[in-house]
């Protein structure tokens, strides 16, 4: 039993960042309920406005960045059925995760208070938009208002300047951030839980994560340096952006800038007065006069003189901490992504690319030696393991067929999924891969049953 095989979460989440959090719970071990309306879930209507081109009913890799290893449940939790349903999923569950705000989980009696009273060892976990206090707690939140712009990221990414422009971030940025935090909070009360055998409120929000992230730009900011920034007047030369001849934009990491300054301004050519005049070398200095512009613009001028092919063998060989500037293009052709299985490739049978009709995912950026690579099983039409976990939950053909029929809960009727859906994903050192092939194989075999 490695990771966190064993423990059952149940999640009531839609979008992204709670999403998040429960598939790196799923990635780590768990099983996991996702629990969706009949409509589903409303990022499976997502991949268009991410700029994705097409999806279908099987492939939808838009919705698989937050759905990957659940069991899919369908229930409408404004039925009595339905709740009875969700009553039982959560009566035998260590974990219950959520995005839903407050006002709406008090009428549905899933807030913290109802569930801690009837399933106290149950942790119960949200992600907010902007915390518990204030003004705007029950409010929305959303990664490009409440993460992005409210938190100050989008204005502080753009070069200050002239020609200031704000830009957009990168889609789902702060949800993917924000369901890290969510999952250490979760693992926390876990441990807790296992002594104590009670279990506890965990709340994180997107707002706060970003204050986090955000958390040396809040602090500089109070002294004196301000957000966005300008590459030209950077505090510390030799941490900045630069860019060659051929207009190959890189950065440059050396904070040490006492310690390291002389290293640097040697080994691209600079006057050695850099170096021996108090009046540049050190920090303390450059913040007195304010002589980091002159350096910052000598050591632009200087590298604008060659290209990134000639510079990039002299920065490697002497040790110079530095970076070509990637673009996401970039990224997914990197080795050591594939490397390190933090990009994998999965089966997508209308909606991959290249000669193996595969597509390009992430996976959970964190390993254990119990379980190794995680092992992928890609996201199921709603209500798709309906009928198996209300027959798990002891619920009989006939009162699952009624239900259905009712519309409290929804049993997938559709065609059977395509080999390629149903298939795991392995990783380069997967631990657990003979489990993950039996599990396959009995899925696979009940699938063929109900042919």
């Amino acid at each position: 039993m490695g990771g966190l095989k064993g423990l059952k979460v149940v999640d009531l989440t839609v979008f992204a960042a709670a999403p998040g959090c429960a598939r790196l719970l799923g990635e780590l071990g768990a099983t996991v309920y996702k629990v969706e309306r009949e409509i589903g879930d409303d990022q499976r209507t997502q991949g268009v406005s991410w700029g994705m081109k097409f999806k279908t009913d099987a492939d939808d890799a838009a919705f698989d960045c937050g759905g990957f290893n659940r069991k899919w449940v369908s229930l409408n939790l404004k039925t009595e059925k339905g709740m009875e349903v969700m009553m039982r999923l959560l009566a035998d569950a260590d974990v219950f995760i959520t995005s839903n705000r407050t006002p709406a989980l008090r009428r549905l009696g899933l807030d913290y208070e109802t569930l801690h009273e009837k399933y106290p060892r149950l942790v119960w976990a949200q992600l907010r938009g902007y915390g518990e206090r204030g003004e705007m707690a029950d409010e929305q939140g959303f990664d490009a208002i409440t993460y992005g712009a409210r938190g100050g990221v989008t204005m502080s990414f753009p070069n200050a300047g002239e020609h200031f422009e704000v830009g957009n971030c990168p889609v789902a940025f702060g949800d993917w951030n924000s369901s890290n935090a969510l999952a250490v909070g979760v693992l926390a009360a876990l441990w807790n839980a296992e002594r104590t055998g009670v279990g506890d409120k965990v709340v994180t929000s997107l707002y706060h994560v970003s204050n986090w992230g955000m958390m040396s730009a809040i602090c500089a900011q109070q002294q004196g340096q301000p957000h966005p920034k300008n590459r030209a007047e950077a505090p510390c030369p030799t941490n900045n952006s630069y860019v060659t001849s051929d207009g190959v934009w890189f950065v440059m990491c050396f904070g040490n800038y006492n310690k390291f300054h002389r290293k640097v301004f040697e080994s691209i050519g600079m006057d050695s007065r850099y170096w021996e005049d108090p009046e540049y070398n050190s920090l303390e200095a450059l913040a007195r006069n304010g002589k980091n512009v002159e350096v910052i613009a000598e050591m632009e001028r200087i590298f604008r003189q060659r290209t990134w092919a000639e510079w990039e063998p002299l920065l490697v060989e002497r040790e110079l901490a530095c970076e070509r500037c990637r673009t996401v293009a970039d990224v997914l052709e990197d080795p050591e992504a594939f490397a390190n299985d933090q990009l994998r490739r999965v089966q997508y049978d209308d909606q991959g690319y290249g000669s193996d009709n595969s597509y390009t995912v992430t996976t959970a950026p964190v390993r254990l030696a119990s379980l190794g690579d995680p092992v992928l099983y890609r996201s199921r039409p709603v209500g798709y393991d309906t009928r198996e976990v209300l027959e798990e939950l002891g619920f009989s053909n006939t009162e699952i067929d009624e239900a259905d029929a009712e519309g409290a809960v929804r049993c997938y009727a559709g065609a059977p999924m395509p080999e390629s859906v149903l298939a795991p994903s392995y990783g380069i050192s997967p631990a657990n891969a003979a489990e993950a092939a039996e599990m396959a194989a009995a899925r696979a075999a009940e699938e063929a049953s109900s042919r």
